[in-house]
């Protein structure tokens, strides 16, 4: 339904903007509204959108409800406060006129109630997007988690001569199915294949190459399985590296480093370190053949390159069907019970948390990255959401968006606790002053702290903004 959106960054962010950033903001000013309501504060406006008013759209127990014109979520006005920060004395005498004019009974402001009640209005809205993102984690999980559900063969290259060669195998083709039945593990693909007596063995075959998947019937004559041997596979070559002047390419199989065998990556870096800025010889087995090359790897390659300026991974070849090729997984999306959807979604609440919390100790250590610890504008949060929405529509799995949906909405309550003047939380830090005190600060004083928070805030989100323009942080996740 939403195809039209694939390949369309501006529509898509756009859209994100409407399904992630609206409601958890709407969610947010609500769980203020609802919590003011339980402690007895008197809520003269809920309002859709920023001022300036639009219209009003109807008063229910003395709240007027309210249409904005700015699209940027919501607000709730209590007695005795504008949309920032507590007004004065004078303000606020107004609005318990006009409270009273409304009908309302005995109303309150915010600063009339106990510092308790207090805290709970100042964290409501934190505390409903909290209570959003554990919701929409579990209605992900019912709907379906991504478990390995069996495996595939992919092959890298199949011995023109053997019987998977002579059917018609080659490289790039996955196997996915043995005689119609889903794959459990690779070692179970190749005990079919051994015991099959010479009767024929259909094999359910996809590859780029192959528009729909392809049944291959295969027969093997007595085959004595060797089993599966490693070794490491070259996933990457660095253009101006000792691995490229030597020739070498991608989906080489390394088997040995100086005449001594390497079963996988972590042996073949073993034996680097010992020999950097030598002369070494590998030998390299690449469509069937095998031959030898000589490098010298570099004991202060380039950043992001290694001393033989190759990516490695591992690749399994069993010589007895003539074929070598990398395990793959089956992934499908399990549904879970109510119970464990619960259980994920504290796990993954605490997971987001926890990396949250660490990030200061990651910038003073310097694990974090400059990209990593990149601030986002609601633009640059709109262009992420983008991307997930695209991905979710062309794999039509909804769950991709909620998560991202779930995750703003964790991350907007968050960010609405920190003790910073204008936030949630730095309100919170007034009222435990108060408890400390014993008395409150002047609304006057209080407000204005709030007046040049927000407006430091305001600042910095101008030059994020403008930085989303400029370098869009979709680019940074596709």
């Amino acid at each position: 339904m939403l195809d039209f959106l694939l390949g369309n960054d501006t529509l898509s962010t756009i859209f994100a903007f409407l399904l992630v950033l609206i409601p958890a903001v709407l969610i947010h000013e609500l769980g203020h509204f609802l919590a003011a309501k339980l402690v007895g504060i008197t809520i003269l406006e809920f309002g859709i959108g920023m001022p300036p008013r639009m219209i009003k759209l109807f008063t229910h127990k003395g709240t007027d409800y309210t249409l904005n014109w700015l699209p940027l979520g919501g607000f709730v006005r209590p007695l005795g406060e504008d949309i920032v920060r507590p007004t004065g004395d004078e303000a606020t005498s107004q609005d318990r006129v006009e409270a009273l004019a409304r009908g309302i009974v005995n109303p309150k402001s915010v600063n009339e109630v106990k510092p308790l009640p207090r805290i709970f209005f100042m964290a409501g809205g934190a505390l409903a997007n909290f209570l959003t993102a554990f919701l929409l984690f579990i209605a992900i999980a019912m709907s379906g988690l991504p478990q390995i559900v069996g495996s595939t063969v992919n092959v890298l290259y199949a011995d023109p001569n053997s019987a998977l060669g002579e059917a018609g195998i080659v490289y790039g083709d996955m196997i996915e199915r043995v005689n119609g039945e889903r794959l459990s593990s690779i070692e179970e693909f190749f005990a079919v294949l051994s015991s099959s007596d010479g009767e024929p063995v259909t094999l359910t075959v996809t590859s780029s190459e192959r528009e729909t998947p392809t049944e291959i019937v295969v027969t093997f004559g007595e085959i004595e399985d060797s089993g599966i041997t490693t070794n490491p596979l070259v996933a990457g070559v660095a253009e101006g590296s000792p691995a490229e002047a030597a020739g070498m390419q991608v989906n080489d199989v390394i088997e040995s480093f100086n005449g001594e065998p390497v079963s996988n990556y972590e042996e073949l870096q073993a034996l680097t370190r010992q020999h950097l800025d030598e002369e070494i010889t590998l030998s390299i087995r690449r469509s069937g053949e095998t031959f030898e090359v000589q490098l010298m790897p570099r004991s202060n390659p380039p950043e992001g390159q290694g001393a033989m300026g190759i990516q490695v991974g591992n690749a399994a070849t069993n010589a007895a069907f003539g074929v070598t090729f990398l395990e793959g997984a089956v992934q499908e999306l399990v549904p879970q019970s109510v119970s464990s959807a619960a259980e994920y979604s504290w796990a993954r609440i605490s997971q987001v948390v926890t990396t949250i919390i660490s990030l200061p100790a990651q910038i003073i250590s310097g694990a974090a990255s400059g990209e990593d610890m990149r601030l986002a504008s609601p633009l640059g949060i709109s262009q992420v959401g983008g991307v997930f929405l695209q991905e979710s529509i062309e794999r039509d799995q909804p769950g991709i968006i909620l998560e991202y949906v779930a995750l703003i909405s964790l991350a907007l309550g968050l960010t609405n606790l920190l003790p910073i003047p204008a936030l949630d939380g730095g309100r919170i830090l007034f009222v435990l002053i108060e408890i400390v005190r014993g008395r409150p600060i002047a609304p006057e004083r209080e407000g204005m702290v709030h007046l040049v928070g927000m407006a430091l805030l305001l600042s910095l989100m101008v030059v994020v903004l403008l930085n989303d323009i400029s370098n869009p942080l979709s680019n940074l996740v596709r």
